[in-house]
C-alpha cells in the first residue's frame, strides 16, 4: 500500500458524505418535529429574523431538513440537495457565528457546509438514484 494513493474507488468518497449528511440532516429534522412549538420560540428568540418570517422558517426547517437528508441518503436529485443543505447549514452559520461560544474552537457546521459543497462538485458517488439513469444512457 502506498500512502500516496487512496484506500478505495473514488466514487465511495462521495457516497460516505452523502449517508453521513443525510443521516444528521434526518436526525436533526426528527428531533425538532418532536418538539415544534419549541423549536420556533427557540429561531424566535435568536432575533436574526423578523416574528413571522422566524415562525414560518422555525415551522418549514425540520420537514426541509428530513426530506434533504432522505433525499442525500439515495442520492436523489444530489445537486439540489447538495444546494438546499448547505443554504440550510449556511444559515445555522450565519445564525451562530463562526465561534458560537467561548467553549467552542469552532463552529461545526463549517465542516458539514464543506461536505455540502463538495457534493455538488463530486456528484452522488456510488449506489445513488442519480447514477442508475447514468448506466442505462451510457
Amino acid at each position: 500500500m502506498k500512502m500516496n494513493q487512496p484506500l478505495g474507488a473514488a466514487h465511495f468518497g462521495p457516497m460516505i458524505i452523502r449517508l453521513t449528511l443525510g443521516s444528521y440532516f434526518i436526525l436533526a429534522g426528527m428531533g425538532k418535529l418532536n418538539l415544534l412549538a419549541a423549536f420556533v420560540d427557540q429561531v424566535r428568540s435568536f432575533g436574526v429574523l423578523p416574528g413571522n418570517i422566524a415562525a414560518v422558517y422555525g415551522i418549514l426547517l425540520p420537514y426541509v431538513e428530513v426530506a434533504v437528508g432522505g433525499l442525500l441518503i439515495i442520492g436523489m436529485w444530489t445537486t439540489l440537495s447538495g444546494v438546499l443543505a448547505a443554504l440550510m447549514i449556511f444559515s445555522f452559520v450565519y445564525a451562530f457565528g463562526v465561534f458560537p461560544g467561548a467553549h467552542d474552537i469552532f463552529n461545526k457546521d463549517i465542516i458539514l457546509l464543506a461536505a455540502a459543497c463538495s457534493l455538488l462538485y463530486s456528484g452522488p458517488g456510488a449506489f445513488s438514484i442519480d447514477n442508475i439513469g447514468k448506466s442505462a444512457a451510457a
